[in-house]
């Protein structure tokens, strides 16, 4: 009869054995399967050319390379495209502001009515309640908001007054969706888009994300300027009169994180048929609505085969595409909100 120890020994081996088998099997499926992970990522980066090249297009045509000249780079681009929409869309909308580019270290910042902006070199924002604390996300790791903001203001090279300088961060960078919860740093300014920025901008509306129809529904009731009638339905849904012969619709499942928005076709009083609709999430849905809503903005949507998309919606004037009244290939509808 084995003794206990004898038992444990054989275990112990049989253990070892497993773990150097599975290593083996491991070994060998990697080799199998590494023709075709290889096959698949050169797949995948061809299938990311043509969009790489449009970027590239997209970047030099821009006022932001018109003004500052900066080379394009795919790892540059990625790091500055939050700061290129906002400056892209300040000169659109010929919002007065200095902007500055620093020779020394490509630091950027601007100053808008007396206050200087600095934009997060962080990704996103949480409220550590445990230790009372702002932190940030830099990539996976977690850095005391404090420290990241100190680090930002030492990149200034001249001398700054640190009670003017606020940081720019867009609503979706926060974990948080209810900011009544705790108190945002007062260096801190929120808004609900770079491309909206001091436009879109009332205080109360960003401080909770949107969560159901009720609350959209208090929310367009805030936004000065709103064009149309709307109204809940019966069955839970905003109807919103914004356009002549067309109708938007606003849908929230309570079982999914977006909201679902719509445009129906109208024909003696009766929906014909849906022109198209997308998915905003609770941080997009508000500056969607401002977009669509606000006197003389209007939305671009073309129809091809079963299919259709919304190619631009904000100010008339920014609008690129013409409008045409015959296209080869598909339909183009140009609705105005009045």
């Amino acid at each position: 009869m084995l003794s206990p120890h004898s038992v444990m020994e054989t275990l112990r081996k049989g253990e070892i054995f497993l773990k150097w088998y599975n290593k083996i099997l491991w070994s060998i499926g990697m080799i199998i399967l590494s023709p075709f992970l290889f096959l698949f990522a050169v797949i995948a980066f061809i299938c990311s050319i043509p969009n790489m090249i449009k970027t590239k297009e997209q970047y030099y045509k821009s006022e932001y390379y018109k003004d500052f000249n900066v080379p394009f780079t795919l790892e540059w681009e990625y790091s500055s495209r939050d700061r290129i929409r906002f400056y892209n869309n300040i000169k659109k909308r010929n919002l007065h502001i200095n902007y500055k580019r620093q020779k020394s270290n490509g630091f950027e910042y601007f100053v808008f009515e007396d206050v200087i902006y600095m934009f997060p070199d962080f990704d996103y924002m949480n409220f550590d309640k445990e230790n009372s604390i702002w932190i940030v996300d830099y990539d996976g790791e977690w850095q005391a908001f404090d420290i990241a903001y100190k680090n930002l203001v030492s990149k200034f090279d001249c001398d700054v007054d640190v009670s003017c300088v606020k940081l720019l961060i867009e609503r979706n960078m926060f974990y948080i969706s209810d900011l009544d919860e705790v108190d945002v740093p007062n260096c801190i300014f929120v808004t609900w888009s770079y491309d909206s920025a001091f436009s879109n901008d009332e205080p109360s509306i960003k401080k909770r994300l949107p969560q159901s129809i009720q609350d959209i529904f208090e929310i367009m009731n805030q936004i000065q300027g709103l064009c149309g009638n709307y109204y809940i339905s019966d069955d839970g849904c905003i109807v919103w009169d914004l356009y002549d012969s067309f109708q938007v619709y606003i849908f929230k499942d309570p079982e999914n994180y977006e909201f679902e928005m719509g445009i129906l076709k109208i024909v003696s009083g009766k929906v014909e048929s849906e022109l198209t609709h997308w998915h905003p999430s609770p941080c997009q849905i508000y500056d969607e609505i401002c977009k669509m809503g606000k006197k003389g903005n209007v939305i671009v949507i073309k129809t091809f085969l079963n299919g259709a998309g919304v190619l631009y919606s904000g100010a008339k004037e920014n609008c690129p595409y013409k409008k045409q009244k015959k296209r080869l290939f598909g339909k183009m509808y140009f609705l105005e909100s009045k």
